[in-house]
């Protein structure tokens, strides 16, 4: 009975929400706004009460005042907060074009609240952004960057803060700056000019406005080299001079939040390529220390501004992943500037599930509003962002990866895989993908792990992207090396990279039949009889002819590792393949290529691979030589022997030393062939290459032709 009492105070301020009297009116929405701030379970109720098609037509009739329509929109913007699930089902009640309207009121509180709200549904990435990008509407949003003390009368400008709605317009911007299109969009509207003006120094005692602008303008230059240009050639109204000098400056802030917006936002334009030569020596020298310090555990004594440095530290790792990732020089400078160890750090601190032991989050929880709840997401974040940014600085140096091992942190990489988090299970296996890189480091810390039995469980992770990178990280662990191999063949890992073989996703299909290319790769013939009789002949053919290029290279590739070693592999693979689809097989690929050629590097590769198989396969016995020396076949090679590649050279020379071995009953015979192709003649025209392989390989087979 106390229950539907309760239930009914609820309904029937849903149902007052509706009446005549507007003073009933506004007490009932105010009570609902009170009812719900901060409260999950009542959230649901008034959800469950159908409250949101109610709280839409306040929006949108012209009836209800501003008052009203101000805690309509604060109520939405509560109800859609972190729950993914109000968001679509407010979407789907057609809040966003309503809230869009009222930013037409010269009201700057109704604006406010209808931007906070927006943004609120904004935060799922299944909202559409279609409406927003109306002419009419995105055109209004970013003539509010303008600060309303310059565009509107003093009377309706905020007391305390007259930039909070130039504020709350850039967090809206970042929002719906997801892709290419979106930022193009708004730069043509002039966004960037208006975005510079509130990052300069005259908006030094408003520092959340210039926060605002500057993760606008970090979200817009994403992977964006036009923006980027823009950004950098647009005048700034600042004492420094250009943006460059006025973002470092940033760098320097005691406000952690504002560091880091600032060092993303150059990361950002950093890694668009602009060709900047002054822009790398700044960050080499100002950034990447600056970021760096932003990993270290802060003193438990800072009080004033330890949920910043929460924030900050957050996503300090994933700006530092993104930062040094692919470039040498910067990965060199993380490592002296002792990244990995104050990586280590956080790594620790977040995989810990002792709150108990964790002294800084107690001492965060007891000292800051920060809840629990948000906390955990906190953790969680960190820990994921700092595997990855593990993964990026230990992906090409094997001092590197040493380090990470010093650092004791394979166990918890290891233990990561199991992680509910589907992100942090990804993030592991990147780390690992990283560290398998050595052959060292596979040979001793990695099989003492234990990595390959939660390696192959990801296998079959429910996540496609965390399947993805666990089958990519197996490609690397059982290369040439026999102890991984015998472990995936024992428990059910050729299984499930041939179910993945299947998979209607590439990148699956591509690092499922690479990662059985690599376990055949030098493998005994008993492994490539398992493996074949798992993946079947049939469907090796149909990868070899798969419509994705890279596929096409990695099966012909595990053609020519199966056909590698000794007579008996080269039999069983023109058996299983059949001699009419292994001569189309080769026939077809070298036309293809000739006819491809100079048009795409995975051209190239898909040849090298085919030439490369036929050198393994002329080193058989006489009838593996004569079934693929047809003419198509002959008349390819001969064609590739000035190939630009000089991999492709070699391979073609590789091919003629295999059938002209001079201990070889057959080789009068094909040399006759050869030569009535020309192709010693062809040989001295590459006589002087610039490659000394293949310099010294040409000497060798024109001695064959003597």
């Amino acid at each position: 009975i106390m229950l539907t009492a309760h239930v009914g105070k609820h309904q029937q301020a849903v149902s007052s929400l509706s009446s005549s009297n507007t003073d009933e009116q506004f007490k009932a929405v105010r009570f609902i706004k009170n009812a719900i701030i901060g409260n999950i379970t009542k959230k649901k109720l008034y959800m469950d009460l159908n409250v949101s098609p109610i709280l839409i037509k306040i929006l949108s009739d012209n009836i209800y005042n501003n008052d009203m329509k101000i805690q309509a929109s604060v109520i939405i913007g509560s109800i859609a907060n972190g729950n993914e699930q109000n968001i679509l089902r407010l979407v789907e009640d057609g809040a966003i074009k309503p809230l869009l309207e009222l930013f037409n009121t010269e009201d700057p509180r109704l604006y406010e609240a209808a931007a906070r709200a927006l943004k609120a549904l904004l935060e799922s990435d299944k909202t559409p952004h279609d409406t927003i990008f109306e002419e009419q509407y995105l055109k209004n949003i970013i003539s509010h960057l303008k600060p309303c003390d310059s565009n509107l009368s003093g009377s309706i400008a905020m007391r305390n803060n007259p930039y909070r709605i130039s504020e709350v317009t850039a967090q809206l911007i970042s929002k719906i700056s997801i892709n290419t299109e979106e930022q193009n969009k708004i730069a043509h509207h002039e966004a960037i000019p208006l975005l510079l003006n509130l990052i300069t120094s005259k908006y030094n005692f408003y520092p959340k406005v210039q926060e605002a602008a500057l993760e606008a303008l970090s979200c817009l230059c994403k992977e964006n080299k036009d923006i980027c240009m823009k950004v950098i050639n647009s005048p700034i109204d600042d004492e420094s001079g250009s943006t460059i000098k006025s973002l470092l400056n940033l760098v320097h802030s005691k406000r952690p939040e504002m560091k880091l917006l600032a060092i993303t936002c150059l990361t950002n334009i950093y890694r668009s390529n602009t060709s900047n030569t002054d822009l790398k020596k700044d960050i080499l020298l100002i950034v990447l220390p600056a970021l760096i310090k932003l990993l270290n555990i802060p003193d438990s004594n800072v009080l004033s501004q330890s949920a910043q440095i929460t924030n900050a530290q957050e996503r300090a790792p994933m700006v530092f992943s993104y930062l040094i990732s692919e470039d040498k020089d910067l990965q060199k400078a993380a490592m002296e500037g002792d990244a990995i160890t104050k990586l280590a750090n956080i790594i620790k601190m977040t995989s810990s599930e002792d709150e108990e032991q964790n002294n800084y989050e107690n001492y965060i929880l007891t000292n800051t509003t920060l809840h629990k709840e948000r906390l955990r997401e906190v953790r969680i974040h960190k820990l994921f962002s700092s595997l990855f940014a593990i993964a990026s600085i230990c992906a090409y140096e094997e001092d590197y990866r040493k380090q990470v091992i010093e650092a004791k942190l394979l166990p918890i990489i290891v233990q990561s895989m199991s992680h509910p988090n589907f992100g942090i299970r990804m993030a592991a296996c990147h780390c690992t993908k990283s560290l398998s890189r050595s052959v060292k480091t596979l040979r001793t810390s990695l099989v003492d792990s234990g990595v390959i039995n939660p390696l192959l469980r990801l296998l079959s992770d429910p996540d496609i992207q965390v399947q993805n990178v666990a089958c990519a990280a197996l490609c690397n662990v059982v290369l040439d090396f026999s102890p991984m191999k015998k472990v995936v063949l024992e428990n059910g890992g050729v299984q499930r990279l041939v179910t993945l073989v299947h998979s209607t996703n590439s990148s699956l299909r591509l690092n499922a039949i690479w990662a059985l290319k690599n376990i055949v790769f030098s493998a005994e013939s008993q492994i490539k009889d398992k493996i074949m009789k798992e993946l079947g002949w049939d469907q090796l053919y149909t990868l070899i002819n798969d419509e994705e290029l890279d596929i096409q290279e990695q099966a012909i590739n595990l053609l020519r590792n199966l056909a590698c070693s000794n007579e008996y592999d080269i039999e069983e693979t023109i058996k299983g393949l059949g001699e009419t689809r292994i001569i189309n097989i080769f026939e077809t690929k070298l036309q293809w290529g000739i006819q491809n050629t100079n048009t795409n590097p995975k051209v190239d590769n898909i040849i090298i691979q085919t030439i490369w198989a036929l050198v393994n396969i002329y080193a058989g016995n006489e009838e593996h030589k004569k079934l693929l020396m047809t003419d198509n076949i002959l008349n390819c090679l001969f064609q590739f022997i000035t190939h630009k590649n000089e991999i492709i050279r070699l391979a073609v020379i590789w091919c003629c030393l295999n059938l002209t071995n001079p201990d070889d009953i057959g080789t009068p015979e094909r040399k006759k062939k050869l030569i009535s192709l020309n192709f010693p003649n062809a040989f001295k025209i590459i006589i002087n290459d610039p490659k000394i392989d293949v310099r010294n390989k040409v000497k060798e087979i024109l001695k064959h032709f003597e």
